[in-house]
């Protein structure tokens, strides 16, 4: 089969053939329909997540098929699975785990001590097919295609994790850094149908200030044009905002954004953009002020987005279909920001 894999960091990714995988147990064999293009693949191009190697420090063996946004159809299953059928069209958490470890254990799967990460540290959904260790980690579609099922596997699952941990309500303001985004437009979604929050989107172009208002933004604020301070505390009467979800963690965004937060607000640290927080730490007292880090999201969030989805509360924003083999191009327009929403490889 064909499959874009990362050789080497720092290279682009090669389009190669290999061996389509036979499962046994509890694998299943998917035909991929579509595979979403997340930032993370620009990360995991270039080697490092900031600081991180992905091979040094975080173990990543390559060659590795990338590609973590999985929606397809079942080809093939081990003789231990049930519940599914040859040709259910399924979305597929690709955030796993090796089950035994403690974080498995309290259900919080993506933070396995020893992951299984497709399109990570396992073969992922750049390919015409890929395998799943497990079908407990499949969701079968009912109203979503595989175009539209397959960000809300990474997109989709981190922004209602994210979403979650700011604990919003109808009486609380959320500022979303990177609105216009792939994530960016989910979390403006997400927040709009769960909570009943007013929504601030802020991006600093054009496209995605648009973007931001089509997922449902309340108010938009080009940073690049307007000063977000003044903004945010303007729309907020001088209270600032109870909860920041930053979907870059740069240094621009962490220098600026954290001064945004009312008392006992809550900054949610989504992005892996690799800069430093720097925090004079008596503010935090004074203000009872909360830095959360949120990675991905677990069995139970992956439900909730899907479910969320299929009842028309969200829909990922998916603005290009590209081929498989224009998967460095995808990736290209993340690392160069061209792209508006999510693109998607159709193998």
């Amino acid at each position: 089969m064909r499959a874009v894999r990362l050789v080497e960091v720092g290279k682009p990714l090669k389009l190669q053939d290999i061996d389509v995988p036979k499962p046994k147990g509890t694998q299943v064999l998917v035909k991929v329909e579509a595979a979403g293009v997340c930032h993370s693949d620009v990360h995991m191009r270039q080697g490092r997540f900031g600081n991180l190697r992905v091979v040094e420090d975080l173990g990543v063996k390559l060659p590795v098929t990338l590609g973590h946004e999985i929606a397809g159809k079942i080809v093939e299953m081990g003789d231990e699975v049930t519940g599914y059928s040859k040709g259910d069209t399924v979305a597929v958490n690709p955030w796993q785990g090796e089950g035994n470890c403690y974080y498995c254990r309290i259900g919080e799967e993506h933070l396995c001590d020893m992951p299984r990460w497709l399109g990570i540290n396992y073969d992922g959904a750049y390919a015409e097919y890929v395998l799943v260790p497990h079908y407990k980690y499949m969701y079968k579609l009912k109203r979503l295609n595989a175009i539209e099922a397959s960000p809300l596997t990474c997109s989709g699952i981190t922004t209602y994790r994210a979403v979650r941990k700011a604990s919003l309500d109808p009486s609380k303001t959320l500022v979303v850094i990177g609105a216009g985004g792939g994530l960016g437009t989910m979390a403006v979604q997400i927040a709009k149908a769960v909570s009943g929050a007013t929504v601030i989107g802020v991006d600093v172009r054009d496209e995605a200030i648009e973007a931001a208002k089509k997922a449902g933004a309340d108010y938009v604020i080009n940073a690049s044009s307007q000063d977000p301070l003044i903004e945010i505390r303007k729309i907020t009467e001088g209270k600032g905002a109870d909860a920041v979800i930053d979907l870059n963690n740069s240094e621009k965004t962490l220098s600026l954004y954290p001064k945004v937060l009312a008392k006992q607000g809550k900054y949610v640290m989504v992005g892996l953009f690799g800069a430093d927080l720097h925090y004079h730490a008596p503010l935090i007292t004074l203000g009872e002020v909360q830095f959360v880090g949120s990675l991905v999201g677990n069995q139970a969030d992956f439900l909730g987005i899907m479910k969320l989805a299929e009842m028309g509360k969200v829909k990922p924003m998916v603005t290009k279909t590209m081929k498989l083999e224009d998967a460095n191009e995808a990736i290209d327009n993340l690392e160069n920001f061209r792209a508006v929403g999510r693109q998607v490889l159709i193998p």
